[in-house]
Order: C-alpha cells, then sequence, then structure tokens
C-alpha cells in the first residue's frame, strides 16, 4: 500500500493536502487547496525514480498544459517533490456517470436514453478534441468513474494524467505501463499488445456505453477470449440484457416474497426486475439493432474491425439520437400538490365535461339563497299550493291565518337556511303535515295558553301564509312574533313530535351530504 500524504501538508508550498479522492497502482489523487487563490483542485502523484521518467512526466505535462476544452479539466501545475511527481488539474464538482447508473439501479429508475446518448456525445467532443493534437494525446483512461457530471449536466472527462502523447510513434517511458481498467482497456493496451493508438479509446467509449445502457459491466478482454475459444459470443448483445431481465412484479407478488413465511431461505437472492434496462424494450427493434451494432463495432477486439475514429462513432451515435421516440412528458403538478384539499376547479371542469353541470347555469355551490318573496306558499295540512294571502287552502278547506308572522333579522336567517333546505326535499313537508296533524287534536279542547317570558326551550312556531308559510321556526327565549296554535303541557305528543322532526331533519342532511360526495368523488 503506498503510503499517503496526511492532511494538512502542503505541497510545492502553495497547495494543502484536504483529503484522499481516490488511489490507484501510479499513486494516489488528492484534494487540494490553493492558499493563494482559495481554490480546491485535484493533485494527482505519480511514483517514478530516474531521471528520465521524470523528464518525460514534464514533457507529457506540457502538452497536457495546452488543452482547453469545455469538457476537459485544465492542468493548472505540475512539480517534483519528495521523489514523487504531481500533476494539479481543476477539480470538478458532481458525480461520477458509475455513481448516477448504479444508484438508478438501487433505487429501480432510470436514466434516459437520451440523456445517455448526449453526454456519451460531449466525452465523443472532448476526446476527438484530444486526437487532433499534434501528436495526437491518446486518453487511454475513459470510463464511467472518469466522466464526471456536474450540477447542471454537463460531462466532463476527468484524469488526464494517464494520457499519452504519440509523437512520431514513440512510447512514453512511464505512461505506457498503465493497463487501464479491465472491461475498457483494449487487448493492445496490455502487455505484449501492439501498443495503444486512437481506437483504443474508441473501445473504451463503447464499453462506456454499454454500461451505461445496461448497468453491467462490459466483460474484459480475458473473459472475452475465453468466450471465444469455448465457441461462444464474446460480447453481449443489448437484446440479450434486456431478454435475462427479468419481468417487473406485480404488488401481490412483492408482497407475496415480502412476506412469505416458512420454508429454507433462497442462499442466493432472486434477480430483480430493472427498469433502467427495461426502457431498451421501448425503442422499436430495428433502432435497438443498430444501437447493439454501434456497440459491437466499437468493441471489436481487432483494432482493424472497429470505427477508425472517434467521429465515426460519433456520427453513428447523432443518427440514433435523431430517431430516438420522445418520452412521454410528465404531469404537471397541481398548486396544492400535496394538499388533502379536494381539487374544487377540476372537479368542476370534470362535472361540466360529462354534463352534470350544463355551461352558463350557476353553479349550484354558489348560487345565492332563494328570494322567499316569489315562492308560493304551500299548505301545512296537504302540501298543495297556495297563491299569496290565500285564507283558506282549496284543496283540503284548512283555514290559514290571514298575514304573515313577521321576523326579527336573526329569525329570517335561520328560516332562510331552513327553507332552503327544505324545498329541496320533501320530506319537510311531510314532517310538517304530520306535526300539523298531532298538534290539531288537542289543540281544540285545550285552553290556549300564554307564552312563558323567559321562556328558553324550542318553541315551534308556524307562519299561516304568505313567503314564510312552510317554515319550521325555533326562538330561545323572548317573543317570535309568531302566536303558536296551542300548548299542551300534559300531552306527551309535542315532545314526540319535535323528536320525530329532528331525526327526519338529521337523515336529510345525512342525504345531503352523502350526495354531495358522491357527486365530489
Amino acid at each position: 500500500m503506498i503510503e499517503t500524504v496526511p492532511s494538512g501538508t502542503v505541497l510545492h508550498g502553495r497547495y494543502r493536502i484536504e483529503r484522499v479522492l481516490g488511489s490507484g497502482g501510479f499513486g494516489h489523487v488528492y484534494l487540494g487547496l490553493d492558499l493563494t487563490t482559495s481554490l480546491h483542485y485535484a493533485v494527482k502523484e505519480y511514483l517514478v525514480t530516474g531521471a528520465s521518467g521524470q523528464e518525460q512526466l514534464k514533457h507529457e505535462a506540457n502538452v497536457l498544459n495546452q488543452l482547453h476544452h469545455p469538457n476537459l479539466p485544465a492542468l493548472q501545475d505540475a512539480f517534483m517533490e519528495r521523489g514523487r511527481y504531481y500533476m494539479v488539474l481543476n477539480y470538478i464538482e458532481g458525480n461520477d456517470l458509475t455513481d448516477l447508473i448504479r444508484i438508478a439501479r438501487q433505487r429501480n429508475d432510470i436514466v434516459p436514453i437520451s440523456r445517455i446518448m448526449g453526454w456519451l456525445l460531449a466525452i465523443c467532443d472532448a476526446v476527438h478534441f484530444l486526437h487532433n493534437q499534434r501528436p495526437p494525446v491518446i486518453h487511454r483512461d475513459i470510463k464511467p468513474d472518469n466522466i464526471r457530471i456536474t450540477s447542471d449536466g454537463t460531462a466532463v472527462l476527468v484524469d488526464l494524467g494517464n494520457a499519452k502523447a504519440a509523437a512520431d510513434g514513440a512510447r512514453t517511458l512511464f505512461f505506457i505501463r498503465h493497463q487501464g481498467t479491465p472491461g475498457y482497456a483494449p487487448p493492445e493496451q496490455y502487455p505484449g499488445g501492439a501498443g495503444t493508438d486512437i481506437r483504443s479509446d474508441v473501445y473504451a467509449l463503447g464499453g462506456t456505453l454499454f454500461f451505461a445502457l445496461t448497468a453491467h459491466e462490459p466483460p474484459s478482454v480475458s473473459i472475452r477470449n475465453q468466450a471465444m475459444q469455448q465457441g461462444r459470443p464474446d460480447l453481449p448483445t443489448l437484446q440479450e440484457v434486456l431478454a435475462n431481465n427479468p419481468p417487473e412484479e406485480t404488488p401481490e407478488q412483492q408482497a407475496a416474497r415480502q412476506f412469505r413465511l416458512g420454508g429454507p431461505k433462497p442462499g442466493k437472492p432472486a434477480p430483480r426486475h430493472i427498469r433502467h434496462v427495461a426502457q431498451l424494450g421501448t425503442l422499436p427493434p430495428q433502432l435497438l439493432q443498430q444501437l447493439n451494432k454501434v456497440i459491437q463495432r466499437a468493441m471489436a477486439l481487432r483494432p482493424k474491425d472497429r470505427y477508425q475514429s472517434v467521429a465515426d462513432f460519433a456520427h453513428d451515435l447523432k443518427k440514433i439520437l435523431s430517431a430516438l421516440p420522445h418520452p412521454p412528458q410528465p404531469p404537471q403538478p397541481t398548486k396544492q400538490d400535496h394538499s388533502t384539499q379536494p381539487a374544487l376547479d377540476m372537479v368542476y371542469e370534470q362535472m361540466m365535461a360529462d354534463g352534470k353541470i350544463k355551461q352558463g347555469s350557476p353553479d349550484t355551490a354558489t348560487s345565492p339563497m332563494p328570494d322567499h318573496s316569489t315562492q308560493a306558499a304551500h299548505c301545512p295540512r296537504c302540501n298543495a299550493p297556495l297563491q299569496p294571502h290565500t285564507q283558506r287552502c282549496p284543496n283540503c278547506g284548512t283555514t290559514l291565518s290571514s298575514q304573515p308572522t313577521p321576523m326579527n333579522t336573526a329569525q329570517q336567517g335561520a328560516g332562510d337556511q331552513t327553507l332552503f333546505i327544505k324545498q329541496n326535499n320533501g320530506i319537510f313537508q311531510q314532517a310538517q303535515a304530520a306535526y300539523q296533524a298531532q298538534s290539531a287534536a288537542p289543540a281544540a279542547t285545550m285552553p290556549k295558553q300564554a307564552q312563558t317570558p323567559g321562556f328558553s326551550g324550542p318553541i315551534p312556531a308556524q307562519s299561516a301564509s304568505g313567503p314564510h308559510s312552510n317554515q319550521m321556526m325555533y326562538a330561545s327565549g323572548g317573543q317570535t312574533g309568531a302566536q303558536p296554535r296551542s300548548h299542551a303541557p300534559a300531552s306527551h305528543s309535542q315532545p314526540r313530535s319535535r323528536l320525530i322532526i329532528l331525526a327526519l331533519v338529521a337523515v336529510v342532511v345525512l342525504i345531503l351530504l352523502i350526495g354531495l360526495f358522491l357527486v365530489l368523488k
């Protein structure tokens, strides 16, 4: 294990080491703070011995110092200290592409294919910029770990410290020993290979695209060679990865799996459906086949069978990206996305669409209270309609009072509410008629009783005619303005009638509330 530089150490009299960002066979990468500018940088160290190796590193640093691209970190400084060589590059805030794909897999979420293609095209543009340098610069370690996605969605290719400047075919003394990462390094990058060139980065870009689409690491060169010797396909196709993705479980199946009791526990968890992989099935078969061919060609084991340049690889990716189906737009959240209150405006629009409310008609929830002065009165006994100022019911002959009883303002408001409910349901009229019939008999034999001043119980009052003829009023003390027909303290019919009326009123109110709930639902 290579010893790390302790935190707080100041290198080159300028860069204070904060913490370790990563490690490898070459050394470590640190997060360093520039004490002169208060900016953070990635400080990468190399373990080299001998004057020739140090001179070669200085030469490579001079080449990297001239690279300026929006999808590449800039080299800020390079120096030797304590027998180690250090390169200082811009520190890119963000998440690795590897982390984004793995988090999506763990959460069973997806990273859209179009977004992945956009990131890969941005990296291709950066690699194409490197290859167009004179001499060409080969990155040699392109992989998802080295692609950083910033907060604004920009893809940046980091870790330029393993790059090699291929000048006249000469190999560097140090970087040529870097063998890359299994799965992303081509055969020529390993010992005994023919040496890397721009097609080596094409291979790594194909492996990166394979991982980003399938959430699986591509097989290494040794595994692929072994498969070829056994007569098996050396690189899985996208169709095979999609076919091996288990089907999505229903909620019932998930519950049965989570709460399964008894039986031996499986030694290995069952494969789980991956939604990120399942999105490949949304592509047309021909488009999926074209995408698979791009990956297979980019990752060909022989360099001559690959794309001969990154530009050709990116060209085919752009054609596929332009043919991708547009993903459905997510529903827009309402203003009260987490509110438990019903969205009345949406309910109203749905009711209008269903024909339950005619357009242009007043809303029942906001319509004004009915005008009692224009409504027809009804007989309290037979519920027949009456003309204004009628003294006797033309249907049953019941004698009616000649003038309507005036009410104070408070009683008028309570009467309006009661009348509004009763006129929407005939049960109130039936209840009032039953009350009249039960109280008529004792009223004929019992003497009229004066109203007790200060009486605080409910006093039923009837308005004989006029706009309040079918209204039930309750006073809570004082004069009501209406003379009661009769009061029989010795009889139990009136309390029983009041209980019946109250029960009927409660039933009607409950029916109205249930109806309103069903309409809103």
